[in-house]
């Protein structure tokens, strides 16, 4: 009987060691923050990498995201000579695609990635952000429910041009933010 005793303490003593391991483990597995505080940091660490003064031009661009940056990427404008617009629901999220029928440089989408629109005194203005112009198609999938924090934007298609700031202008293929971008030192 004091065996199990002993077992039985040893067994009680481990439960709060065993939710702290599963409390540190579900942190590091992306999990969403559990303090406001945690969440603005790890919010801003997310946008930073598009905080630079940067360029793309593409064929086609997804910009994938959790509703917290719903504000920090701008709609295009819809000519509907040119433009069809449509909203997709799938499992857990939904995309809004814009599609240029015409498919000429003209009729390109531009949109921001970045700070919030900010009001000045000419109106409102958008932020520090990359700039993407996408001559194809724009893809901006909104995830829905309780997920880990999301924010990146990846070109896809023929070809993705990026401009850093005034720097020469890079010919990629495939260009994706964060992945692509250094961290800040």
């Amino acid at each position: 009987m004091n065996e199990t005793a002993t077992t039985g303490s040893a067994a009680v003593r481990s439960v709060p060691w065993r939710l702290g391991a599963l409390s540190l483990l579900l942190a590091a597995c992306g999990t969403t923050p559990a303090t406001p505080e945690q969440q603005a940091q790890a919010e801003r660490l997310l946008l930073l990498p598009f905080l630079a003064d940067r360029s793309v031009g593409c064929d086609q661009l997804l910009v994938e995201l959790t509703g917290n940056f719903d504000a920090n990427v701008t709609r295009p404008a819809v000519d509907a000579r040119l433009h069809d617009f449509r909203r997709e629901v799938g499992d857990g999220y939904v995309d809004l695609v814009w599609t240029n029928r015409s498919g000429v440089p003209e009729g390109a989408f531009q949109t921001i990635v970045g700070e919030k629109m900010l009001e000045g005194e000419q109106g409102w203005r958008p932020g520090r952000g990359t700039r993407f112009r996408v001559v194809n198609q724009l893809r901006v999938r909104v995830f829905e429910g309780r997920r880990e924090l999301t924010l990146r934007a990846t070109t896809t298609g023929d070809y993705a041009l990026v401009q850093d700031g005034k720097g020469k202008p890079r010919d990629l293929r495939r260009f994706c933010i964060p992945d692509d971008v250094p961290a800040a030192p």
